[in-house]
């Protein structure tokens, strides 16, 4: 009966030592699998910021004009895809010249298909109106520098244009020569504006 315990005793260790492995078997495989990574699409669609600005003292044509310039978006405007898939709304930007009694001389809103004439059909598709920015004046016109780009703000990708409104408020749009624009800005930068 000795021999009968004793291998009892035995066969219950060997049967003990094997089902510990196969337990630490098991845990172990769990730690090696990897969680399948979960990617969150952004459905949202973004807008840029308002930004506004305002040049109080214009000298054009013998009296002093106002400018006041405002890129702004709103949900009822169609929206852009960029290269990442985020969606962004297109932008307006209004463009009041006021006299120096406060009446207005000129009063515009532009859109992206302002520029369209310039620009291909895929560029125009994945890009937004970014900016104008008022650029001086001569006896017959007032400057402005336009953009139309990629809305992250990330990107410097952007395609400049000259705006210019003459005396009679028409509108005339040319794509900027970058080599031009370069000049401008050095001087720009130089005069601290």
């Amino acid at each position: 009966m000795k021999n009968y315990s004793a291998i009892l005793f035995v066969a219950l260790a060997i049967a003990t030592v094997c089902s510990c492995k196969e337990e630490k078997k098991t845990h172990l495989n769990n730690i090696i699998v990897k969680p399948a990574e979960v990617q969150v699409v952004d459905t949202a669609i973004h807008q840029m910021g308002v930004i506004e600005s305002t040049v109080d003292t214009v000298n054009w044509v013998g009296s002093t004009y106002k400018i006041k310039v405002k890129r702004f978006s709103n949900d009822s405007l169609t929206y852009v895809t960029d290269d990442n898939g985020k969606k962004y709304r297109n932008n307006l930007i209004s463009l009041v010249i006021t006299r120096k009694d406060g009446s207005t001389f000129f009063d515009k809103t532009f859109k992206k298909a302002n520029f369209a004439d310039f620009l291909d059909e895929k560029f125009l598709q994945g890009n937004v109106l970014l900016g104008l920015v008022y650029n001086g004046t001569d006896a017959d016109n007032i400057f402005f520098l336009g953009s139309v780009g990629k809305p992250d703000v990330l990107t410097e990708e952007y395609v400049p244009f000259n705006v210019a409104v003459n005396r009679h408020g028409e509108v005339h749009i040319e794509k900027a020569n970058l080599n031009e624009l370069e000049g401008v800005m050095q001087d720009d930068d130089n005069d601290g504006v």
